[in-house]
This record gives structure tokens, sequence and C-alpha cells, in this order.
């Protein structure tokens, strides 16, 4: 009999922002937490003022500052701050690219125990997947402040490149977060764009998961219940971004769409995505939603209860519809033009769409050729 592995590992638990505080300051002299969160965020939640007394007692080490694409500098920066000493856990708090940036500092910070914190090393591991090996990291706990990126409950953590020439996946079961908090009171202040940006990722996630290549009928049934979670709150949230228990709504899609994708990773919508963000700085979630109702009815004739998935975008008035009308309540237009993409940019982008693990996880092979016949379909 196979060894038994848990459909989730990572212990969640919704919560306040109370609780959030009751983290920030569970540490002491016997017990240091590195907390990775910007700034602007904990004046936000007015945490700024607990973070520096724990700073100023040497109890907790603060990376305030992360790219929102965040690349090797920001590990290299997390790693620095702690070099010498072996928090008992990290405490991340932000979207996607905090707690991506957590899990690089979480995995690496044994690998380089001795050794010298360079740039060229950390590229090294992005590339070779030398860090796929059993050894000590650091503890997790994920507090996610946008709905719709899924890496509280991921294995993957993504780091761009600092000369934008890849996306690299840091993908090991050992990346999973021990615990995720999620607390839906932090996204009442996201702004619009972020919203709707984090919310189609989120959508992205499920819809892919459910006809990757590794998709189960469990991933299936969690998948469409994100989807039909998102589809009917989304557009809410965006009309009444105040209401904590749309919000709530909105965070509950999410993690299951993070659930769902975790079993499965994404396939065509999120490599050709890629390219599109790391060329032209395009928010991620944005990049995918562009290609979505494309790859959909290219892969629809392979996906296994296709029925489902599309009478769920119906019931919704039809995915693109969908997709337009509510990214036009954000003030956004799901095109490459008006995102800035230039039309001799084109042939370039399809060079770069191709990721290993994401296009040929896709059910339907996609050809350069396809690739560029949807981009320029989506051009203006």
């Amino acid at each position: 009999m196979s060894k038994y592995v848990p459909y989730c590992s990572v212990e969640i638990k919704f919560g306040t922002k109370e609780a959030l505080r009751e983290l920030v300051n569970d540490c002491g002299p016997e017990k240091k937490v590195l907390v990775v969160c910007e700034r602007f965020c904990t004046d936000l939640w007015d945490l700024t003022a607990d973070i520096e007394k724990n700073v100023a007692s040497g109890n907790e080490f603060w990376m305030d500052t992360i790219t929102p694409n965040p690349t090797q500098q920001d590990v290299y920066n997390g790693l620095k701050l702690i070099e010498g000493y072996d928090p008992d856990f990290i405490l991340a708090i932000g979207g996607g690219s905090a707690i991506d940036t957590a899990k690089g500092v979480s995995n690496f910070h044994y690998l380089f125990k001795g050794k010298e914190i360079t740039i060229d090393a950390i590229t090294e591991l992005l590339k070779t997947g030398a860090y796929k090996t059993e050894h000590e990291v650091i503890d997790i706990i994920s507090v996610p402040s946008a709905a719709g990126t899924g890496s509280e409950v991921t294995q993957f953590a993504t780091i761009w490149d600092i000369n934008k020439t890849a996306k690299f996946s840091i993908d090991t079961p050992q990346n999973y977060p021990k615990m995720s908090l999620v607390i839906p009171e932090l996204t009442l202040t996201l702004p619009t764009k972020m919203t709707f940006s984090t919310g189609v990722d989120a959508l992205s996630h499920a819809i892919e998961a459910y006809w990757a290549k590794p998709t189960t009928y469990v991933v299936k049934d969690i998948a469409l219940k994100a989807i039909d979670t998102i589809m009917t709150y989304l557009p809410k949230v965006l009309a009444d971004p105040q209401n904590l228990e749309l919000r709530t709504y909105q965070s509950r899609g999410a993690l299951l769409a993070g659930m769902a994708f975790a079993r499965t990773r994404t396939t065509a919508c999120h490599s050709i995505s890629y390219a599109v963000t790391m060329q032209y700085g395009v928010p991620h979630g944005i990049a995918c939603a562009l290609t979505l109702d494309a790859v959909s009815k290219i892969n629809r004739e392979a996906i296994v209860c296709a029925d489902d998935l599309f009478d769920t975008f119906e019931r919704h008035g039809g995915l693109q519809k969908w997709l337009d009308e509510t990214a036009a309540m954000a003030g956004v237009t799901l095109r490459l033009k008006p995102l800035g993409v230039p039309e001799k940019g084109i042939d370039h982008l399809v060079t770069q769409t191709f990721t290993k693990g994401r296009m040929d996880n896709n059910p339907v092979d996609i050809s350069p050729e396809k690739v560029k016949e949807i981009l320029l379909s989506i051009y203006e």
C-alpha cells in the first residue's frame, strides 16, 4: 500500500486581525521570528508598533520591503537578514509575493549554513533544483492579504529572474506552510485593480486545475466550487468592496482554488502569462485572464466532464462575457494593446511562453503558431 498523503497538509484557520496581532507577538528571548510583510501593510493594519518593539528587543527580524514580483534579490535580502540565526518560524503576511519570498528564505536558509550567500548561488539553486533534497527548513505561517494567489496552501513559490530572462518555480513539498491564517478583513484594504487581478488569478487556478493532466474527480469538484464561488462573488465585491461578508466568500473561493491547483499545477494560461508579466509588467492575474476563454475552447474536447465546467460558465453568462464585464468594473481592458504590449513584440512573446511543467501540463498540445493566433486574437 502506498504511503498516505493528506489532501492538504496545511492547517487552515479563519481568524481576525487580533489573532494576527497575537502571532506577531508570539516571540521572545527563546523564540525568534522573521516577519515578512511590507511596512505599508503593517501601517494599514496597525501592526507596525508591535513589530518595531519586538525588533528592538531582539526577538524579531522584519523584512519590510518585497518586490511585487520577487526576484533572487528578495530571497537574498531575507537570507542576509537572518544570517547567523535560526528563526523558529517565518510569519509571512501579504500577497503571493510576500509568501513566495518567505518560502525561498525558508527553503534556502539551512542550505547556506557555513556558505557565502550570493545572488549567483541562489540563481544556481533555482536553475538546478538542488534544493529538492530532504533538509531542514523554517516553518512558515502564512497570512494571505489578497484572495487569489493560493500560495498559502501550495508547495510552489514563484521567483522572477532579476534580469527578466526566466521565471523560476521553487517546487517542493517542503514549501507547504505549516499553517495558514485566513483573515478576510485584511482584503478590505485591497485596491480595486488588485482585487480584480488576484480574483481572476484564483479563477485561473481553479479552471486550469479542472483540466490539467494530473486532475482527479476530487480536484474537479473542489475546482468547480471555487469557480462558481468566484464568478458569483468577485463582481459583488467590486461593486461593494467594504462588505466583509462578500470578501469572506471571495476568500473562501480563492482558498479552494489554491487547494485544487496545489495537486495539479497550472497549464497553458499561466505558461503564456509569465512572459506577458515579465516583459511588459502586466499584473499576473490579469495576464492569466487574457487567455482563459481561448484556451478553454481549445481544450474542451479533451476535458473529462467538460459539460460541468462549461455549464458553470454559462450560468454566469459565459466565460469571456463574465471576464470582460468584471474587468470593466475594475477599469481594466483584457486586451494586449491597452495593456502596453506592442504588436511587434508578439513574435518574441511567443518564444517565451513555453514554460516547462506548465505548457506541457495542458491537456492539448499547443503549438507556437497557435499561441501567436491566441495573442493576436486578444490584441485589440
